[in-house]
């Protein structure tokens, strides 16, 4: 669907063509009909300065004076006169005609006639009486002139209104650009509250926006306050549950000597314990308002600086590297969650330094590497099965690679377990769909 402002500038401009095509009809019009109204009022003056010229002798009737207009062949300006039976006719149709229309007394007639040289006349015939007798005059005159003179109007007129046109055009585009700067202001407001740098839109907006604005608000506090309270009763679940169960694995191990049956207790306990924690690790992660995007320059540093305390007995080094800050993509709880599991099991596994890199191109992917004793190729694609760890004595690489296979497959990316090149442990790298990756306008 087309832009609001593109919309509205072309139904705008079309009402405007058709506005400016209006006037310049009406206008020429107007001017077509003054000008043949001032050559019909000159064509009644030619009427009756005839009228007046007009005698009878011996030979029938003639013309006391006349315009030396009628005299010049072709002149543009002709007349007929019928009066008795008798007719007159200007020596300037030369071998032309000019109708002359049947009149009643006092009535007068103009319309239209072709020339003697194909020419467009106006012609006005009235039907009069002088010395008793009817009389009959027939009046042209050449609307050529009139015409070009107009022709040449139309195209001055049309050129200034191309030109009026267009400038207010561009005036329109220019005042549609400025009534739409709250709207793109509130496009710049979602893009701030996707990447979770504030938490509701301004409702400082045009009248017409504000009540979508305000309801954007509530939802948003709705679906906030929802979250957060979800949150809640699952991170107060998992903590009420998990010290009951570990009375029952702790009751399971010491008072049940028949090791098959402590095995059939114990198993399921441990799957739910393992439940029990990943909700507690979401319950931790969670924080901010629905819908934040994950800022890895602006996270992960901060998510090191936590490790690094955790971790501080050991002296491990944890470096992070990455595109300039302001690049978002996916969730930031979600991202969170996943960099923390991985970062986590990278920690417990290195013997002296982890690092974690972020990619933009060809799409965001996230990588995590170690050099601790890395996973042989056989054993990687286990290591994505919930609960299975390859090495007993250190917690890891068990529910945090579930997770984070939960994670990718939601998004519908790809996890790859390597070999790193440099450190020489296990790399893990997560790639997301370029789609997920979202710059700040």
């Amino acid at each position: 669907m087309r832009s609001l402002q593109g919309r509205l500038a072309a139904g705008l401009a079309l009402s405007l063509l058709l506005l400016l095509g209006l006037q310049y009809a009406l206008v020429s019009g107007a001017i077509r009909d003054t000008a043949e109204g001032y050559i019909a009022d000159r064509l009644r003056h030619d009427t009756d300065n005839l009228l007046a010229a007009l005698q009878w002798g011996p030979e029938g009737p003639s013309l006391a004076a006349e315009d030396a207009l009628y005299q010049r062949p072709y002149s543009g300006h002709y007349y007929r006169i019928e009066a008795g039976g008798e007719s007159l006719r200007s020596r300037s149709l030369w071998e032309g005609r000019l109708p002359l229309p049947a009149v009643g007394l006092g009535e007068v007639r103009r319309l239209r006639a072709t020339g003697p040289q194909g020419q467009p006349l106006l012609l006005r015939v009235a039907g009069l009486r002088k010395e008793g007798r009817t009389v009959r005059i027939a009046v042209a005159e050449d609307l050529s002139p009139l015409y070009r003179d107009l022709r040449a109007f139309q195209w001055r007129y049309g050129l200034v209104s191309l030109a009026v046109g267009a400038g207010l055009l561009g005036l329109q585009w220019a005042l549609l650009a400025l009534g739409m700067r709250p709207l793109g202001r509130l496009r710049e407001q979602i893009g701030r509250l996707e990447r979770g740098e504030r938490s509701a839109l301004s409702e400082a907006v045009p009248a017409e926006v504000r009540p979508l604005v305000r309801e954007l608000n509530r939802l948003l506090e709705v679906l906030d306050e929802r979250l957060q309270r979800s949150r809640r009763a699952m991170g107060d679940l998992a903590h009420a549950l998990k010290t009951p169960l570990t009375r029952l694995c702790q009751a399971a191990e010491e008072g049940c000597a028949d090791p098959e049956l402590r095995r059939r207790l114990l198993e399921p306990a441990e799957q739910i314990q393992q439940r029990i924690d990943r909700e507690l690790k979401r319950a931790r992660l969670a924080a901010g308002a629905p819908g934040q995007r994950f800022d890895p320059g602006r996270e992960l540093p901060a998510l090191i600086r936590v490790l690094e305390r955790v971790y501080a007995e050991r002296g491990l080094r944890l470096r992070y590297t990455g595109p300039d800050p302001g690049l978002a993509f996916a969730d930031r709880e979600d991202m969170l969650e996943l960099a923390g599991n991985l970062l986590d099991n990278a920690c417990k596994w290195a013997r002296s330094e982890a690092r974690i890199r972020v990619e933009a191109q060809p799409a965001p992917a996230l990588i995590v590497e170690d050099d601790g004793p890395g996973v042989p190729p056989e054993h990687r694609e286990a290591l994505t099965r919930r609960g299975v760890r390859l090495d007993e004595a250190a917690e890891g690489f068990g529910l945090g690679l579930a997770i984070v296979g939960d994670l990718v497959a939601a998004y519908r990316g790809r996890l790859d377990l390597e070999t790193s090149a440099d450190l020489g442990g296990l790399a893990v790298r997560v790639t997301l769909p370029a789609e997920s990756l979202s710059r700040p306008s």
